[in-house]
């Protein structure tokens, strides 16, 4: 099982892309409140942190409570999904593929997508496509 969390005092709207990106890739999204890093390793297998760091929005993806990558997300864009939901994520940047493909569901779209990114679909008709720092 992979659960998504955030840091202790998210901002709204890494709350939201952290809740939309476990809905995404069929993870329990879990609040963080007090809970220690620890609490977090024992309940899964892999654990995602979405957090903003400065400029930067971060995904941190923890595995047995080693960590195993850093996704740096320069930006996100929200639109509203066109026709049918798409599960997983759509990644079009080789070396994040790679890290990922062990613990997360998820696709190389390197030929259909364009630049650094990752897309995927959230609730209520939401697409987000974020900007991942080369």
């Amino acid at each position: 099982m992979t659960v998504v969390t955030t840091s202790r005092k998210p901002v709204p709207e890494v709350r939201t892309l952290a809740r939309d990106l476990a809905f995404s890739i069929g993870a329990e999204y879990v609040t963080r409140g007090k809970a220690g890093m620890g609490d977090l390793f024992s309940l899964a297998g892999s654990v995602l942190v979405v957090s903003k760091s400065g400029p930067f929005f971060l995904i941190l993806v923890y595995d047995g409570g080693e960590p195993v990558v850093e996704i740096r997300v320069r930006s996100f864009a929200v639109e509203e999904r066109p026709g049918a939901i798409a599960r997983g994520l759509f990644v079009s940047d080789r070396p994040v593929y790679e890290a990922l493909k062990d613990h997360v569901d998820v696709v190389f779209a390197g030929e259909s997508l364009t630049g650094h990114r990752i897309v995927f679909d959230g609730t209520q008709r939401r697409r987000y496509t974020l900007k991942v720092a080369s």
